[in-house]
């Protein structure tokens, strides 16, 4: 007699012939094993239907598309096939880390509240750090704004079917941030703050080799704007998404009152809704302001080198105390020390 496993491990697959047989290895051999692994090759071109077949483990189940219909589409139709209780997303280039899955279904056992568990993930490959993405639910709903916070998911299959919750292909390859933006409206996010996950980087993936992947963010993000502003003008959002979130630079101190200014518009704007938590909000806003400002002072106050005199002359500017403590502290010791700046 077979039993329903508790969670669906779903891989769509497409060209990943290099990767998928780590891929693969590392949900086989997690701590947590009561799972299905589902396999969806989506018209792969390569060997990558071969390394699959490779694995005789009973809990893999390989389905295989008739024709290439796209990442988004082949999500859907995994989720539709899905027998487990909760659904964690993978993708056929990536490691999960041994723990990982125990570590998510302890999350959404223990809060039945939470109907998204994601995680931090180390990049590897052509960049290697570490990041965390906002831990509640209203720091990702605030988070969201700014890109896509949301990451090797575990989820409530129940959840997304009854929040009638689905990805789409239009918005490839934002598919995910433009999911995540949907989600966050009607269910419950929570990211852990421990790294689950190795999200690899090479040339051939789909960030990669997407020239229209920044486009499509914009799309995903001005929507997303939209729908926790209604009442912000076109103008406003688009100045939004080129200016604030955007690498649109500081160039001078007097450029912050302009961010300070922008900032306590739309939290004017949002009183009138209250579709995001006021706190929350403010706290992000000027987390980002803040930032711009650090990377202001990296970038162009010290010039060629650091010195007392810029220094000075910083502590003085009016945005001095804008930054965090320990960075100004550092500021302090590389200019009594005269240190040069390595571009």
């Amino acid at each position: 007699m077979t039993t329903t496993p508790k969670v669906t491990v779903l891989m769509p697959v497409y060209n990943v012939a290099p990767y998928v047989y780590e891929a693969i290895t590392s949900i086989l051999n997690q701590t947590y094993q009561d799972f299905e692994l589902l396999i969806i090759n989506d018209g792969s071109t390569d060997s990558t239907r071969d390394v699959v077949l490779k694995f005789t483990d009973p809990r893999i189940h390989f389905v295989e598309n008739e024709q290439n219909i796209g990442l988004a589409n082949t999500l859907n139709k995994g989720i539709e096939l899905a027998q487990g209780e909760y659904i964690a997303r993978m993708d056929g280039d990536d490691i999960s880390l041994p723990h990982r899955l125990e570590k998510q279904v302890a999350v959404l056992d223990q809060h039945p509240d939470i109907d998204i568990c994601g995680a931090g993930y180390r990049f590897f490959g052509n960049k290697n750090f570490e990041v965390r993405y906002p831990e509640n639910h209203e720091a990702i709903k605030i988070g969201l704004l700014f890109g896509c916070c949301m990451i090797i998911p575990l989820f409530r299959k129940k959840s997304i079917m009854e929040a009638h919750l689905q990805y789409e292909q239009a918005f490839f390859p934002a598919e995910d941030y433009r999911f995540w933006t949907q989600c966050v409206m009607k269910l419950t996010l929570y990211n852990s703050p421990e790294t689950l996950f190795l999200y690899r980087m090479h040339a051939t993936q789909v960030s990669e080799t997407m020239t229209n992947q920044p486009q499509m963010s914009d799309k995903v993000r001005s929507l997303y704007f939209k729908s926790l502003f209604p009442s912000a003008s076109e103008e406003m959002a688009h100045e939004f998404i080129t200016t604030f979130a955007g690498k649109a630079p500081i160039t001078h101190p007097k450029d912050v009152a302009f961010y300070d200014e922008w900032a306590n518009r739309l939290l004017e704007i949002n009183h009138a809704h209250a579709l995001v938590n006021p706190v929350a909000l403010k706290k992000q806003l000027h987390n980002h302001i803040r930032g711009k400002i650090r990377n202001f002072v990296v970038e162009r106050w010290f010039e060629s080198h650091y010195s007392i005199k810029r220094y000075l002359r910083l502590l003085f500017s009016g945005i001095y105390f804008r930054l965090p403590l320990k960075f100004g502290i550092k500021l302090l010791f590389k200019a009594l020390l005269g240190q040069k700046i390595i571009n």
